[in-house]
């Protein structure tokens, strides 16, 4: 039984005779030189359109969540994660294999699945939304396939900059990332939306894996040298019902399409080992975010998200790991702050004083004299921000809700969803620039962020400390003239 771990190569002609998947697939050639025949994506360095549709999501929630999710035994045996859409009138069922090409193949059922489930890796979270990425760049992803390089990979998750890991760790841990959102397989049951009939989508792969390409460098003495891999990849079935843009024209199927941030990317890549939870919630985020930001939110389902039912089961039962999972929840929430995801908190459920302290300290002035004042003003108060949270803070909690997250001017950019009037039509549309507001708390967010003080931003606005700290709190509102001056001394645009 080959699992993907056990796929990893050992970069020398031994390999080469031993690797099963590299000489059974249909389409091994021998491939010299630069890799650059292969497509790019993120040409402009930032972003690249991405489909959105459910399985995708859900897809990623897999890889992210892993066995934190409601894995069930179904009738026949199998281990089965089903997502239900559109109020139950349909439903997504997953299962994973180990059978990485070819057909028929066979889902994992007993211990073998729940093998299987534990050895992913969430970075391969990744894998899926760069693969979800190039399948926005043809016509008919269904049929056609897309090729992408091991150092094209290493380019789009920044482990090209890695100097920790040797060139065979990295090709190692590339090749584990890259063949795991192929182990998963999905069957839909999709109901009548508006105009587009309900349809079923048999199971079958949600990444075809077509085969893994060798890429050969000439040497000395006409001797090759295995260098790299290329990946040869064909989206499942699912692409021809969610991502078909004449289907779409001819309101026979959907085309949903948002877009990928780059540097998603890579926070999932440094970040995933000791803030993994975070990580989760942003991952989960990037999503839901696609459906309206002010959706309104309960921390119960962030935490579920992010940690798993087990976790907040077990803290109901034990009072350290509710202090525990408090304490790592504020935590990742500031991370998800810094990285761009505000958080609005209802005031009905979630009040100030069982807000994070680090929300609460934002409102402290830098300006010493303004600081100053501020803490003579919450001594007065009848509750300090200091003060802790009376008793009780775990369950209200649970029953918190955040009224939706907001995203700061750049990253609004990058996640904007591409709304249906905006949708591909077969004439393209100039796109206009969409006028960002710039509230007074992102002006002093990003101001940290660039480790400038009240007096330096003023100094290079050609306004008064005053003025910055006046724009900070909410008391002076933002002219047009000074808007724009702002985003870029601040890097909001």
């Amino acid at each position: 039984m080959e699992t993907a771990s056990d796929m990893t190569p050992n970069i020398d002609n031994e390999w080469l005779a031993s690797n099963d998947c590299v000489l059974q697939c249909p389409t091994n050639k021998q491939r010299t030189g630069s890799d650059s025949f292969t497509p790019e994506i993120f040409l402009d360095g930032m972003s690249n359109t991405i489909a959105s549709a459910m399985v995708i999501w859900e897809g990623c929630n897999l890889l992210a969540q892993r066995h934190s999710l409601s894995w069930k035994t179904a009738p026949d045996g199998k281990l089965s994660y089903s997502k239900q859409v559109k109020q139950g009138k349909g439903v997504l069922q997953f299962r994973l294999t180990e059978e990485l090409d070819g057909e028929p193949f066979n889902s994992l059922s007993g211990e073998a699945a729940r093998r299987a489930l534990n050895s992913l890796d969430l970075r391969a979270a990744c894998l899926h939304l760069i693969y979800a990425a190039y399948a926005t760049t043809l016509e008919r992803p269904w049929e056609q396939e897309f090729t992408v390089s091991d150092r094209q990979i290493a380019s789009y998750l920044g482990l090209n900059k890695r100097k920790d890991l040797s060139r065979r760790d990295k090709l190692d841990l590339i090749q584990t990332l890259a063949l795991q959102p192929c182990q998963i397989v999905v069957s839909i049951q999709w109901p009548q939306q508006e105009k587009i009939e309900g349809f079923r989508v048999p199971e079958g792969r949600l990444w075809n894996l077509t085969a893994i390409e060798p890429n050969f460098l000439e040497t000395e003495g006409s001797q090759s040298q295995v260098s790299g891999l290329i990946f040869t990849i064909r989206a499942g079935e699912w692409s021809r019902y969610f991502l078909n843009y004449q289907g779409y024209r001819h309101k026979t199927a959907f085309y949903q399409y948002t877009t990928l941030p780059k540097s998603l990317l890579e926070q999932v890549m440094s970040q995933w080992q000791h803030h993994e939870g975070a990580v989760r919630m942003m991952l989960w985020l990037f999503f839901k975010i696609r459906l309206g930001r002010k959706q309104p939110l309960s921390v119960f389902t962030l935490m579920r998200v992010a940690y798993g039912k087990e976790k907040l089961l077990k803290a109901n039962t034990n009072r350290e790991e509710r202090k525990r999972r408090i304490r790592t929840f504020e935590r990742d929430l500031e991370l998800l702050f810094n990285w761009g995801f505000k958080p609005c908190f209802a005031p009905a459920t979630y009040p100030p004083e069982i807000q994070p302290l680090w929300w609460k300290l934002l409102a402290v002035p830098d300006d010493s004299k303004a600081e100053e004042e501020f803490w003579q003003e919450d001594a007065l108060r009848e509750r300090s921000i200091l003060e802790p949270a009376s008793r009780g803070k775990w369950q209200r909690l649970l029953k918190a809700r955040i009224l939706g997250i907001e995203l700061e001017p750049a990253m609004a950019e990058k996640l904007a969803p591409l709304e249906r009037q905006k949708q591909r039509t077969s004439r393209p549309v100039a796109r206009q620039r969409r006028q960002v507001n710039l509230t007074g708390e992102q002006v002093k967010a990003a101001r940290k962020r660039q480790s400038l003080s009240q007096r330096e931003l003023a100094s290079q606005m050609e306004k008064s400390q005053s003025w910055v700290r006046e724009i900070e709190s909410g008391r002076l509102k933002i002219q047009p003239a000074d808007r724009k001056r702002l985003q870029k001394i601040l890097r909001l645009i």
